[in-house]
């Protein structure tokens, strides 16, 4: 991402930015009514300190959220945090001590990885199965032991944006072990039909040890609001909190009153959004399967492909190398989140039409020139 922002900064070349992990152009933004509700909060004085765990309405709206999920919740399981990252952050300090095992899927999100390194815990990884990318249950079971104290999930799964499947074994394992989930779901409200989310926080027993985080970055295109949620048990909130409030404070409050308004108002932006991504992806996908010594399989969710490039002859490396040095397109090698992401790399998809259609020709003109 430096290497991108660097070359068109200094060449004054157009880069195409298919690597950042954001939305782009104005097809893209909020709802009018979340930034009308921001503003209005602003212009009526909500700009001093509120509640730390976040403002009671909020938080029951939240609460309603993850309800509807399958995890009943009550207002006091709810923390409202700034940001999905802030609320894994959070959760890692909080669960982890010294010496304790954190399962971690690979290829999976690199920071997650340096704050159970921080907390003193160690980072055991769970190879993920091609070509969807799913954890082996045998794998996972013989990583599970007495010093196992979490395994983190993320569905849809970031690079890859494949759904995470078999939750009923998964939770089996995790409550045979005493063993803990932080269920890392951003891309919620982004997997496409006949794809559907759910949430091993609504499996049978995983209520309690599911550390549940979401966020309104992805669905509600917020990302520079800052604003994300979890859900977990009252002890762990209550501990987490105690964080929050010797860390942040709170959230602040015209940003609460933003993110009220993106959940309790009209979520038909929420469906365009996902439909205009879906169709997005298919072209994206499309375009990169008919390309020689490419692979991509689609998506189940997120605004993400992670396309198999092995068929180049080039690592993910070379391949993002060859990609920014030569053709100026900004992608991510697969390696960036773990071993098992050599031979991919991944490519966003929440850019305007012509930006994703200009990216995808100088892939293949990339590809095609390689001989």
């Amino acid at each position: 991402m430096r290497r991108a922002e660097q070359l068109e900064r200094e060449t004054g070349n157009r880069v195409i930015h298919l690597e950042k992990g954001d939305f782009q152009g104005e097809e893209f933004r909020p709802a009018p009514h979340i930034l009308e509700a921001c503003a209005r909060a602003v212009h009526d004085g909500h700009v001093r300190y509120v509640p730390g765990p976040g403002l009671p309405e909020l938080r029951d709206a939240i609460a309603e959220e993850a309800t509807r999920r399958g995890r009943p919740t009550a207002r006091e399981e709810v923390l409202v945090t700034m940001g999905a990252k802030h609320a894994l952050t959070q959760s890692l300090l909080t669960l982890v001590d010294n010496g304790d095992e954190v399962i971690f899927p690979n290829p999976g999100y690199p920071p997650d990885e340096f704050w159970i390194t921080y907390a003193g815990g160690r980072v055991v990884y769970a190879p993920l199965v091609e070509p969807d990318f799913h954890f082996d249950i045998d794998q996972l079971a013989r990583l599970m032991n007495d010093r196992t104290k979490v395994l983190i999930i993320n569905t849809p799964q970031r690079p890859n944006g494949m759904t995470v499947d078999r939750l009923a074994e998964i939770s089996a394992l995790c409550q045979r072990h005493d063993v803990m989930v932080i269920s890392d779901e951003i891309f919620s409200h982004m997997v496409y039909p006949p794809a559907e989310h759910r949430t091993i926080a609504a499996v049978d027993g995983m209520a309690e040890r599911t550390l549940l985080v979401d966020t309104f970055s992805k669905s509600y295109i917020m990302t520079g609001f800052r604003i994300g949620w979890c859900v977990a048990n009252r002890d762990l909130i209550t501990a987490m909190d105690i964080f929050q409030q010797n860390s942040v404070t709170n959230v602040p409050a015209f940003v609460q009153i933003a993110a009220l308004a993106a959940l309790t108002g009209p979520q038909d932006h929420v469906i365009a959004t996902r439909d205009r991504l879906r169709a997005k992806r298919d072209r994206t996908v499309a375009a990169l399967d008919a390309m020689p010594g490419i692979n991509c399989t689609a998506p189940d969710g997120s605004f993400y492909v992670f396309p198999d490039i092995r068929g180049t002859g080039m690592t993910a490396q070379q391949f993002t190398d060859h990609l920014i040095d030569r053709y100026s397109v900004g992608v991510v090698a697969g390696t960036a989140f773990g071993d098992r992401g050599e031979g991919h790399v991944r490519i966003t998809y929440a850019v305007p039409d012509d930006v994703l259609e200009e990216g995808l020709s100088r892939i293949r003109q990339a590809v095609e020139n390689l001989g």
